[in-house]
Parts: C-alpha cells; sequence; structure tokens
C-alpha cells in the first residue's frame, strides 16, 4: 500500500516536471501548465513593390556590354561601351618612310549573352569627341554617355552564335589610322604621352538598333578591346609593324539605356518605387538597369493574437518565377540574395546562412518539364523571428537583389508574382502558440 502510493505520488511530479521543459529539454517555469498548439500557414500576406537603384558603376570593371535585348514584358534594354586607349610605343625611326596597311579593333566575347544569338547581330564603332573622365568619386555610371562622331568609323555584321570566343578584328577608317601613324611618326606633341588621351580621345561600340537582337558582353584586356594599327616601314624588306593601343581599364566603361515604351511600367516609368498592383501583380529585379524588389510582411504582428504567446519555429520564403518571362535566351539568375533593410529601404543587415557567417544565395529548384514548378526558396526564419513583435521604426523590409557583379556586368532579370498573381509568392511559416502561461 506505501509502495503503490509513492509509485503514484512520483509518476505525478514526473509528468508535471516533463510539461515544464521546452524544445530545447530544459525547465521553463513560465510555461507550467501551458497548453501548446502548432500551426503551419502558407497565407501571410507579403507587399510587393520594384524599386530602382538610382545608379550603377560601370567604369573599370574590364568588360564592354554592347547590343539589344527586349523583354517580354518589360521592354528594350541597349548597352554601349565606351574605351578610352593608352598611347603605344613607338620606335620606328623619325628619318624613315613609313606606309600605313590597317587599324583594326579587336573584339573577344566574354561568355555572357542575353537574346537570340542565332540572329545577325550588327556594331557601329563611333570616335569619341569628348574625353573620357571619372567622375569626383572615380566612377562613371550605367546613366553616363561621351558624345561622339555620328559618322561610324567601321561597322562589324556577324553571327553571335558561330563566333564563340573567337578574337574578331573589325576594320576602322583608314583615315584615322593614317593621322595617329603620321603623328606618332612626327613625334607631334598632340599624342605625346601626356597629351594623347586629349587628342584620340577613344571610341565607342554602339548596336545597330534596326538589325541587333543581342547584348553580349567582351574583355578589355590588353589584347581584347586593344587597336592594332599595322604600318609597313620602307626598308629592303618592307617589314610589317604593328602596334597595339591597350585599353584604359580604368575609364572604360557602359552605358545601359531602358525604354519601356508600350509596356505596363510605361506610365510609371519616373516612379523610383512601383507597387506590384500597378504592375498587373508583378514584381521584378534586373541588372543592368538597376530594379530590385521590396518585400514587407505588413500583418505578421497578427499572430500574436492567437494566443497568450506566439513563437515562429520556421519561415521559408518560395519565390516562383513568372513562366513567358525567361527562355534559352534569357535564361534564370542562378543566384539571387536577400538582404534586410530598414524603413529608408537602408540595409541594416543580410539574410544569412544558417551558421550566420555567409549571405544566403536563394536555391533555385528547376522543373524543366513544368516552369509552374520552378521556384527561388530562402530559409528566413531567423528574420521572421525577429520581426514577430517589431513596431514602428524596429520594423524591416526585405530586398531582393542580384550580387553586384549580375547589376554591373549584365542584365539578368528574374519576374515574379505577388499574392495576387499567377504564380503567388509564398511565406511558409510554421509557429506554436501558447494559450495560457
Amino acid at each position: 500500500m506505501y509502495k503503490s502510493a509513492f509509485l503514484i505520488s512520483f509518476l505525478m511530479i514526473f509528468i508535471i516536471l516533463s510539461s515544464c521543459y521546452n524544445d530545447q529539454n530544459t525547465y521553463g517555469e513560465e510555461l507550467v501548465g501551458a497548453s501548446i498548439r502548432s500551426v503551419f500557414s502558407d497565407s501571410t500576406t507579403i507587399k510587393v513593390s520594384s524599386v530602382l537603384i538610382d545608379s550603377l558603376e560601370t567604369s573599370g570593371l574590364e568588360i564592354v556590354l554592347a547590343g539589344q535585348y527586349k523583354h517580354p514584358v518589360w521592354g528594350s534594354v541597349f548597352a554601349s561601351g565606351y574605351i578610352a586607349y593608352n598611347r603605344p610605343s613607338y620606335n620606328t625611326d623619325a628619318d624613315g618612310i613609313v606606309m600605313m596597311d590597317s587599324i583594326v579593333l579587336y573584339l573577344k566575347r566574354s561568355g555572357y549573352s542575353i537574346g537570340d544569338t542565332t540572329q545577325i547581330q550588327k556594331y557601329n564603332i563611333h570616335l569619341l569627341t569628348e574625353k573620357i573622365i571619372l567622375n569626383d568619386n572615380g566612377y562613371l555610371y550605367n546613366k553616363n554617355t561621351v558624345s561622339y562622331d555620328p559618322e561610324p568609323l567601321g561597322s562589324y555584321t556577324y553571327n553571335p552564335k558561330s563566333t564563340g570566343s573567337e578574337l574578331m578584328e573589325i576594320r576602322l577608317s583608314d583615315e584615322l589610322g593614317q593621322d595617329l601613324l603620321d603623328k606618332l611618326h612626327r613625334r607631334d606633341m598632340a599624342v605625346s604621352s601626356d597629351r594623347f588621351e586629349d587628342y584620340f580621345k577613344g571610341i565607342v561600340i554602339i548596336p545597330d538598333e534596326e538589325v541587333s537582337q543581342s547584348l553580349l558582353a567582351f574583355s578589355v584586356a590588353d589584347t581584347s578591346a586593344a587597336l592594332s594599327l599595322r604600318y609597313k616601314a620602307a626598308d629592303a624588306l618592307g617589314t610589317q609593324i604593328e602596334i597595339l593601343f591597350t585599353p584604359n581599364t580604368t575609364t572604360q566603361f557602359n552605358h545601359i539605356g531602358y525604354d519601356p515604351t508600350g509596356t505596363i511600367i510605361e506610365p510609371y516609368v519616373n516612379e523610383e518605387e512601383i507597387q506590384s498592383e500597378l504592375l498587373e501583380n508583378k514584381g521584378f529585379i534586373m541588372g543592368g538597369v538597376g530594379w530590385y524588389a521590396k518585400l514587407e510582411i505588413p500583418y505578421l504582428n497578427n499572430l500574436m493574437q492567437f494566443g497568450e504567446k506566439v513563437t515562429i519555429t520556421q519561415a521559408t520564403l518560395i519565390i516562383y518565377p513568372e513562366p513567358g518571362t525567361y527562355s534559352d535566351y534569357n535564361s534564370l539568375p542562378e543566384n539571387i540574395y536577400l538582404y534586410i533593410a530598414d524603413e529608408n529601404n537602408v540595409i541594416t543587415n543580410a539574410v544569412t546562412d544558417y551558421l550566420g557567417e555567409e549571405v544566403q544565395s536563394g536555391v533555385l529548384i528547376k522543373d524543366d518539364t513544368y516552369d509552374a514548378n520552378t521556384y527561388y526558396y530562402f530559409d528566413v526564419t531567423d528574420f521572421m523571428q525577429q520581426e514577430l513583435g517589431a513596431f514602428g521604426v524596429n520594423k524591416h523590409n526585405l530586398q531582393l537583389v542580384f550580387g553586384s557583379d549580375d547589376y554591373t556586368k549584365t542584365i539578368k532579370n528574374m519576374t515574379f508574382s505577388n499574392k495576387d498573381g499567377h504564380n503567388p509568392i509564398v511565406l511558409q511559416l510554421t509557429y506554436k502558440i501558447y494559450e495560457s502561461y
């Protein structure tokens, strides 16, 4: 009788103590007697807007972007590459006679492209009439331009698919080549080391808008994007000589233009932030031009009304790219990122990996059979835990962005829908409700 009473008492104490342990198996006095429910939800409202970055640095990237691409939703993007050149060494005896042969521009693909590269591409090369000068902060941007002669120095038409990574040679005006050779041979002060870029200001590579249907990247280095001046010395052997004008990689930059005429964004082209409801429930991010997406969770604190205490245990953000906005010619970006920003859109942190050490890259899950099953996902548990219960200036939003290289060296893009779109963005939440404590 005594042993039975002792056993019953022990079991009752064990049950009471067990109910006071939280998920980490530690004793939690505040949860004594609590009724706990675990709830899963995928209907949390996410407010989506697209925001335009004022300017993107495009100088000193050692890459030329040239061509145009028409996006099926957002309009046309076109890019031109501006290049200044260093004075070459010239050692031919000034007393000798030289005969100009040709001047050519070397171009070599860097690998990136967007648009239909099976179609013919055409570029026009123009002489700059204004010297390239960096801004006071040492950069030039996607919106910068420099004046140039409207008459082309030369043109080049080719099929990008067949060219691959081969070095292309674009012949330029013999008049330009002769002028440079004459001045170098005479040791003219106009082409001295300290005056050269004031005299020969460089070139710009511009796509022919009536022909070009793709936008390509070309490397800028000692031999790529260089000018080759070829001439012969009037000696007994008729020796052919080549001198290279290497590009100034510091001042080289790309201008990237954007024309949304006839698209859903046209009425709001002068706006820096556009709500997705105004864009047929779409949000988007785009490199080169500089769009990113702002994500807000306005009603998150409503969860706190469901019980005495609510805690978020898991949060996953799923983003479905809009079918029809990407293709083999406009492939989805492999990497997108989430940053945390305050009410003024000033970044304060990043959504990191589970160790909290690296910025988390959205994982792209591809479905080559059904586009609707292609998506990116992020683990946003830490962010949601910190936001639950935040009010006023303490609330934050998420910014869906590319890495810096994708913004400044590509026209990569991704279009998705808000909660009312065809494939809506989803925030999956698992949370615990404590009825009393």
